[in-house]
């Protein structure tokens, strides 16, 4: 699976795109670098205090403490990926064509009005993913929320997206789970990776106040079921960091 593919995945086109994909194992890590830019000053946006960098590097971080391979994507590096995705061409060849249409309409494109950091670790079994976002203006709060209203993918439960030529068969379904948050949405994506392999995938999405987080994990072996109590737990975990950060 490739970034590109990647992103027909998620509603959230944008975050999806920097936490990547390997096309030989779900649990490979995207490329990171770990960021040294010194916590920035407390800013106040619409939904209250705008976390530090370091804030925010030290709670993506306490998420996987423990976990095998674990990297870290700072601020610093995140604006610069922010700022690429921003940019970036939206998938094509999705089909039936109203499906291309819901992902462009339930699709953030811009997060760079924030302040952000990535975790990510990978095993044997699971790739996991951990994004925090403090939002800072609220034309991008109100464009997150607006995106986590999708509670029906009227008939778009089966799609194919071309990809080099290649259509790869994708299923999807919203998991109706509670997360600690003001909104949440929660999605699992199966996606035939090639060899036979079945590659599922789980995306926590969740709003509260000006602070956005996105957990996505990856497998080959495990079922939706499995994944989602994983990442709802962690999801509900990094609010509860966030609170005591504020």
């Amino acid at each position: 699976m490739t970034k590109r593919l990647a992103l027909w995945a998620l509603p959230l086109a944008t975050t999806m795109m920097l936490a990547g994909c390997s096309s030989n194992s779900a649990t490979e890590p995207a490329e990171t670098a770990v960021s040294t830019a010194p916590a920035e000053s407390k800013k106040t946006s619409a939904s209250g205090d705008v976390l530090s960098a370091e804030q925010v590097e030290s709670i993506a971080s306490k998420l996987l403490e423990g976990d095998n391979a674990v990297q870290i994507v700072g601020n610093e590096q995140m604006q610069k990926q922010l700022e690429v995705a921003k940019n970036a061409e939206t998938p094509s060849g999705i089909k039936p064509e109203k499906c291309a249409e819901m992902n462009a309409k339930y699709s953030v494109t811009d997060l760079t009005a924030s302040v952000s950091a990535t975790a990510t670790s990978s095993s044997e079994s699971v790739g996991k993913v951990v994004q925090v976002f403090s939002l800072t203006d609220e034309a991008t709060r109100k464009n997150v929320s607006e995106a986590l209203t999708l509670d029906d993918l009227e008939g778009c439960e089966k799609a194919t997206v071309e990809l080099g030529g290649e259509e790869i068969e994708t299923q999807r379904q919203i998991l109706p789970l509670d997360v600690e948050a003001d909104q949440s949405l929660t999605m699992s994506t199966q996606m035939d990776a090639g060899g036979g392999q079945l590659l599922t995938s789980v995306v926590v999405q969740a709003l509260q106040d000006g602070n956005f987080v996105l957990v996505t994990l990856q497998t080959g072996s495990q079922q939706p079921a499995e994944l989602a109590a994983q990442a709802v737990e962690l999801a509900d975990r990094a609010f509860a960091e966030i609170e005591a950060a504020q």
